[in-house]
């Protein structure tokens, strides 16, 4: 098994951290921008993921 403290494992940590956290800076239209792009080309249309909030009570009619 690979060390943990090798320079390689670092450099992974690293590059993952810092992917993160340009992920976290981009807008709505940026990531679903990024969405198209890394599906195309395919059969079905992309649909850019809202986040909810299981348990949250329903809007009053």
């Amino acid at each position: 098994m690979a060390d943990p403290q090798s320079p390689a494992v670092e450099s992974l940590r690293q590059e993952q951290k810092s992917q993160k956290k340009a992920e976290r800076k981009l807008t709505s239209d940026q990531k679903l921008e990024r969405a198209l792009k890394d599906t195309f080309p395919a059969s079905d249309p992309v649909a850019q993921q809202v986040p909810i909030t299981l348990g949250a009570a329903e809007e009053q009619r």
